[in-house]
């Protein structure tokens, strides 16, 4: 026991802190869209179920210290000056002490792998030289951000009932319904109109729509981007670098930004509209070689992983990858198989279902620039 005891003592000594975890992300889609109001209830219970939400404003950040009651989380307190309590420590969570790190301009990932006493020693010179205020803000006890006291959010609560308001206001709130939500750290509704989807082909009905995005971190603006969505397999395609997709900074005007929505909800939505003839045109696109498609995805920023996980996608939504098949490589396979530009959109979106939001965001917006290039007139 008394040799033990020393070692035991080192190893806590030298372990890192670890900040706690953020929101988990959750991505759900609907086969039977949903109504606004209930897609909003939704993302706001996700909130409940992480933590109360609330502000509080450190006036000076040389006031506080960064330690650990447990030895292993990192948290936030009060620096307990004469008269002045310093309460319950609170926290951090992993985006929370990225953002302090960078507040403090300290390299969060160098930090992150020291020892504590040297996280400790380090962070708490940085912060008695700090004199700037910052906002924490909280979900529970639990610190979710460190951000400017100056930056004024427009939090998940208020906007979706502007959004709800602009639906109203524009026309849409009858036939808008909810195919997807996005929660965690951002948050998306997908919004499409059922009523107008159209047969591209056969039994393939896709709708046009808008997706809202937001984050209450510092991580984005509000975003209004018009999407297209195949019901068959409910592949989700973004058209963000058109000019129907905006971004609204967080201004800390309630009003403007009621007022940028409503103008920016309709065009989202016609463009989105717009997008579906796109994909007809891509029925009839056809493609000699399936393997020169996908290796030239490349040249729209994709990985060489992700172009060979959409080429895999490829080749099992077409039967390629079929008993008799399977050991031939993927390159053999795609090398004289003929596919058509609608399929090559369909697998960049459905190999997106399988990734987290931001990179499933990031390649419906690619089959979306593949699209465009692919059914240019």
């Amino acid at each position: 026991m008394t040799a033990s005891a020393p070692a035991q003592r080192r190893v806590i000594a030298l372990a890192p802190l670890r900040p706690l975890p953020d929101q988990p992300e959750r991505w759900h889609s609907f086969s039977t869209p949903i109504p606004f109001d209930e897609a909003a209830d939704r993302v706001l219970d996700a909130h409940r179920a992480d933590g109360e939400r609330d502000d509080l404003v450190a006036t000076d950040l040389r006031t506080w210290a960064f330690g650990s009651t447990d030895q292993s989380t990192m948290e936030l307190v009060r620096v307990p000056f004469r008269g002045r309590d310093p309460g319950e420590p609170l926290p951090l969570r992993e985006l929370a002490f990225s953002q302090l790190c960078s507040r403090l301009s300290a390299p969060a990932p160098y930090l992150r792998s020291l020892p504590a006493k040297l996280q400790m020693a380090n962070l708490n010179w940085a912060l008695s030289r700090s004199e700037a205020p910052a906002l924490l803000r909280l979900a529970g006890s639990e610190v979710r951000a460190v951000l400017s006291e100056r930056y004024a959010a427009a939090d998940d609560v208020s906007l979706l009932d502007m959004v709800a308001d602009c639906l109203d206001r524009t026309g849409y709130r009858r036939d808008a319904m909810v195919r997807s939500i996005g929660t965690g750290p951002h948050t998306l509704l997908r919004i499409t109109l059922p009523s107008e989807g159209k047969a591209v082909k056969v039994g393939d009905v896709i709708e046009h729509g808008i997706d809202i995005g937001n984050s209450e971190l510092g991580l984005r603006s509000v975003q209004v981007i018009p999407v297209t969505y195949r019901l068959v397999c409910t592949n989700g395609m973004r058209a963000w670098r058109s000019e129907g997709a905006v971004r609204l900074r967080h201004i800390g005007d309630p009003a403007r930004l009621h007022d940028q929505l409503r103008d920016a909800i309709p065009v989202a939505f016609a463009e989105a509209r717009g997008d579906i003839e796109r994909w007809q045109r891509a029925v009839d696109v056809f493609i000699d070689s399936a393997l020169d498609e996908i290796e030239a995805l490349r040249g729209l920023g994709m990985s060489a992983p992700e172009a060979r996980g959409v080429g895999e996608t490829l080749a099992r939504e077409q039967g390629l990858l079929l008993t008799d098949n399977s050991a031939k490589p993927l390159e053999a396979l795609l090398r004289d198989a003929k596919t058509t530009a609608f399929d090559v959109a369909n697998a960049i979106t459905a190999t997106a279902r399988e990734r987290r939001t931001a990179p499933r965001l990031g390649l419906e917006e690619t089959a979306h620039r593949y699209l465009v290039g692919r059914t240019a007139a």
